[in-house]
């Protein structure tokens, strides 16, 4: 006797996941920068105080060169930052 099984149903194919819209990062004014700067810098500075008083003067210098680094990043003069908020 020949062996009659059922034929098998195929399974419907599964539908492909759509990519996720990717979306582009969203833009930060100036004034928002600068701020973001200034808070790290804050931060830095808050953070040496914990150290040894030798330690903060490196810690205090690295800061002030990251911070003057990030401003000149952006375009912004030392002291500019200010002079636009007088202004306004």
């Amino acid at each position: 006797m020949p062996d009659t099984t059922p034929a098998k149903k195929k399974t419907p194919a599964k539908p492909k996941r759509a990519k996720p819209v990717v979306k582009p990062p969203a833009k930060v004014g100036m004034a928002t920068q600068l701020a973001a700067i200034q808070d790290r810098y804050r931060r830095a500075m808050t953070a040496a105080l914990d150290h040894p008083h030798r330690e903060q003067g490196n810690l205090i210098r690295i800061a002030l060169a990251a911070l003057l680094a990030e401003k000149v990043a952006l375009g912004v003069a030392d002291g500019e930052e200010t002079a636009e908020a007088a202004e306004s």
